[in-house]
């Protein structure tokens, strides 16, 4: 099955209609309108979610590289070893840099999309504003990347 965005050239190249793409079919009727417009619409709506998905995979991959220059700076120099600001700031990196990959492989799956519709059942996420959404999912973001830290410690030494 083709990508969604872009049914709708695909019918126009073709000379089919949306139904016809979809089924395997063709039929002798050419798409109408109202056909069209609603693969149009189907079409945008495909494209504005793939550039949200990209945007925050950017916003990802520039926070963990920050965090990981940052990280590598102070450890390098040894400057988390003298100041117990900087040495929970390296901590805080180490673990962006976790957040940040961790982040990037569930939008590239697809698995936040189905998080969040299932969180949306279970707990009305989408009515506190912007920034209370965005401190909630770092802090269970960060949360996470502490319990599998935990866990690699306790279990694995590492």
């Amino acid at each position: 099955m083709p990508d969604i965005s872009i049914l709708v050239d695909i019918a126009d190249y073709y000379d089919i209609s949306i139904p016809e793409i979809i089924s395997g079919e063709r039929k002798s009727e050419m798409m109408n309108e109202e056909e069209r417009k609603i693969a149009k619409t189907m079409s945008d709506y495909a494209t504005t979610e793939k550039e949200k998905i990209f945007k925050e995979m950017k916003l990802q991959s520039v926070m963990g590289v920050c965090a990981l220059v940052l990280y590598w700076i102070l450890h390098e120099t040894g400057a988390y070893m003298y100041n117990d600001v900087l040495g929970k700031l390296a901590g805080y990196c180490e673990t962006l840099v976790s957040v940040s990959v961790i982040m990037m492989a569930a939008f590239t799956t697809g698995s936040l999309s189905k998080v969040r519709s299932k969180s949306r059942k279970v707990f009305v996420f989408e009515n506190f504003p912007k920034p209370m959404q965005l401190v909630v999912t770092a802090v269970v973001a960060f949360g996470g990347v502490a319990v599998i830290k935990l866990v690699l410690v306790y279990f694995f030494g590492l």
